[in-house]
């Protein structure tokens, strides 16, 4: 459970609860117990629409991804500029490895890389010139269209990282960015 998934249950507990015994002094307590289901009926409402407009906004951002990052890249040197690069502890970028086009952390020109391991989980995430790295095909799946139903047991990534670490060591599932 998410701070945000709390955050959404504290506030269809507390809001019905606070209304009813409001309504129930001032008018009565049956008056208070309708007015409490009415307004939980009401949060729960308010919630949903709002989940529903955050995952359709998620899908379409999914979509866009999938449309616009479609290459699949080979490390031939690695990256210089550190602010670029986010890794997994105790993960390496290595000559070699196989990078997931992938939406870029800033605009500053770099080619932006997943680095995947076997399970479909992000190892490291960094952005690159374009003579470190070398095309070697499109992607035949984007890692931004995942299959929910790969959580536990997915068909092995095409193209991943060479296992030079702990297959434990990862950043989790690749997700869209959220860039400010």
């Amino acid at each position: 459970m998410t701070i945000f998934d709390l955050l959404t249950l504290m506030f269809i507990v507390s809001v019905p609860l606070l209304i009813g015994q409001v309504i129930a002094i001032h008018f009565g307590v049956w008056t208070g117990i309708g007015t409490g289901v009415l307004s939980g009926i009401a949060c729960i409402t308010i919630i949903g629409l709002f989940h529903r407009r955050r995952w359709r906004k998620n899908a379409r951002q999914r979509r866009e991804y999938k449309e616009k990052y479609t290459r699949i890249y080979r490390v031939l040197t690695t990256p210089t500029d550190e602010a670029a690069i986010r890794k997994a502890h105790g993960a390496e970028i290595k000559i070699g490895d196989f990078g997931w086009e992938a939406a870029p952390l800033r605009d500053d020109g770099l080619i932006y890389l997943h680095g995947l391991n076997l399970q479909w989980r992000v190892v490291w995430y960094a952005g690159f010139c374009p003579e470190q790295i070398e095309h070697v095909t499109v992607k035949p799946q984007s890692q931004y269209d995942w299959n929910y139903t790969w959580i536990h047991n997915p068909p092995p990534c095409p193209f991943p990282v060479q296992e030079h670490f702990h297959p434990t060591v990862n950043m989790g599932f690749p997700l869209p960015v959220n860039r400010k």
